[in-house]
């Protein structure tokens, strides 16, 4: 029997010691415990955590592995709130089976009582850049933490494109480039109408552009 009073490094090695099962295992049946009792039969014939619908609930899951506090199981509930938001398919909205935010807070928070925090480290002066120099870390491309993050810039995006503000304005204001934003329209644009039309606006502003382009300097009225 596990000792009540025992302390772990970190959320996984909690999990593992309360429903013994091996580091390995934590993803696959941390999933089985936040999806709901109700749709376990579903999800099992469609192939359950194998299942590429799940990918993102399980990279969700796997980023809990290392949680040693309220801020991270909360950081993590928010990331899978917001890729559940942009996920508006037949298999989550109309059958419910995606994984419960709700079911990861009461299963891991009573966990997290047992992890051991680390000590902060320690505030390093900032590095001084030259003026201009400065640019906001990219998120890791194709995490749930980098889908969130990309909604919420495209959204960002669309208010300011659609009151007139020049894009090439708003992308830098965002540190992203126009190749990022049409990457992520280009596999998202379908699960929200700003999405469907920033992507069509950027097509139109490709057309312009192309149009300009091959009618050339010369193609301009001449004073008669």
């Amino acid at each position: 029997m596990p000792d009540p009073n025992e302390e772990f490094c970190s959320l996984s090695d909690a999990f593992c010691s309360r429903y013994r099962c091996q580091p390995d295992d934590f993803v696959r049946k941390a999933f089985w415990k936040t999806l709901p009792a109700k749709v376990w039969i579903p999800a099992m014939l469609i192939g359950g955590p194998a299942n590429e619908r799940f990918h993102q609930d399980l990279e969700i899951l796997a980023s809990l592995a290392e949680a040693q506090s309220p801020e991270d199981l909360n950081h993590a509930i928010d990331d899978l709130l917001g890729v559940q938001d942009m996920d508006r398919s037949r298999l989550r909205r109309w059958f419910g089976i995606r994984v419960s935010a709700m079911q990861i807070r009461e299963l891991m928070s009573p966990l997290l009582a047992k992890v051991r925090r680390s000590p902060a480290p320690a505030i390093q002066a900032p590095v001084s850049r030259p003026p201009g120099s400065q640019t906001s870390p990219a998120p890791v491309k194709g995490s749930a933490e980098s889908a969130t993050q990309r909604l919420r810039q495209a959204m960002r995006i669309h208010a300011a494109v659609i009151v007139g503000t020049p894009l090439p304005q708003v992308l830098a204001s965002e540190y992203l480039t126009l190749r990022q934003l049409q990457e992520f329209l280009s596999e998202y644009s379908n699960l929200r109408p700003e999405m469907t039309f920033l992507r069509t606006y950027l097509r139109e502003q490709e057309e312009l552009t192309r149009l300009r382009e091959q009618a050339g300097p010369n193609n301009r009225f001449k004073a008669s």
